[in-house]
């Protein structure tokens, strides 16, 4: 018998598991960096590729506590061109992502994104300095972090310390970025003891959808 997919419907999420793949319910009929859509009554499903994003890979790898709801506000430092984005903004779809982007290239097609979705708002600056963006933003109860810097633990404390309302953050560790002579484990062990504010409540290592990054998932 055919397998129906199901709705997941811990914290009001608008993510559907269906036979090991997962999607995104969303009001757009629009491939954002070539994933594969499907109608689903009068609503789209559009497949989340855990290769292309680590949100993506770390609820395929057991991720539980996903903290986004449909009306969160999500600071998103690291934004890119926005494919993770643009499925936070299907599971937001009444909040607000607040998305920062250093890159002028990857920038150009983030806000190409941001225009046909009014719950982005996209920035153009650098994560290093949230005191050129903190006026921008209301309030975030969420962090989302995707930095691949050397001191990107210490972005994430930055920005942790500006937006105290934030309860909740995902934090991607780029073990690489970091150092490419030590061992992973102890590049990630190191990291973590240098965060502040909040604390460590779920460690995932990616792969084999992605190597050499964590995802990590943090309260205050």
């Amino acid at each position: 018998m055919k397998k129906h997919a199901q709705p997941l419907q811990i914290n009001n999420r608008r993510i559907v598991n269906d036979r090991g793949k997962i999607f995104t319910v969303s009001g757009f009929n629009q491939s954002i960096y070539g994933e594969k859509i499907k109608k689903s009554g009068g609503f789209y499903l559009r497949e989340w590729n855990p290769r292309r994003s680590k949100l993506g890979a770390a609820l395929l790898k057991g991720f539980k506590s996903m903290p986004l709801k449909d009306d969160s506000s999500v600071l998103y430092l690291g934004a890119s061109t926005g494919t993770t984005v643009s499925h936070v903004s299907d599971i937001c779809f009444r909040g607000m992502v607040f998305a920062v982007e250093f890159s002028y290239d990857s920038f150009v097609k983030l806000y190409t994104l941001a225009e046909k979705r009014n719950n982005i708002y996209p920035i153009l600056e650098d994560a290093n300095l949230p005191e050129k963006y903190e006026f921008l933003i209301d309030g975030p109860d969420v962090i989302y972090q995707d930095i691949a810097q050397r001191n990107q633990i210490q972005i994430f404390n930055e920005n942790s310390k500006k937006f105290k309302n934030a309860e909740k953050a995902m934090l991607i560790i780029k073990a690489r970025a970091i150092s490419s002579n030590r061992p992973e484990k102890s590049i990630v062990n190191s990291a973590i003891r240098e965060i502040k504010d909040f604390k460590v409540k779920e460690i995932i290592d990616l792969k084999p959808y992605d190597i050499g990054n964590y995802f990590v998932y943090l309260e205050r």
